[in-house]
């Protein structure tokens, strides 16, 4: 059974880490740490890959990414701002 959707802590950042570092598959990881294997899949590929992957980068990452305020999808996006207006 997995956790239900939080994000992912530095703690489980590093053992993600020093899992990757012994050779371990995604699917172990998972396991090791009750997450779902594409929970997992998507945090490394996202953040440098296997070969690549820094736990303190990562989470460094995930914070920048969860800032707020974000621009509206409509101010950046003139064909879904008009798409939206037709609609209205």
């Amino acid at each position: 059974r997995t956790r239900s959707a939080r994000a992912l802590t530095l703690a489980e950042r590093e053992e993600i880490s020093r899992a990757l570092v012994a050779g371990r598959t995604m699917g172990q990881i998972a396991l090791q740490l009750e997450r779902s294997k594409s929970t997992i899949s998507r945090e490394i590929g996202r953040n440098g890959g296997i070969h690549r992957y820094r736990a303190h980068e990562a989470d460094a990452n995930a914070w920048e990414r969860a800032r707020r305020p974000k621009e509206c999808a409509l101010s950046g996006n003139a064909r879904l701002r008009r798409l939206v207006a037709t609609k209205l």
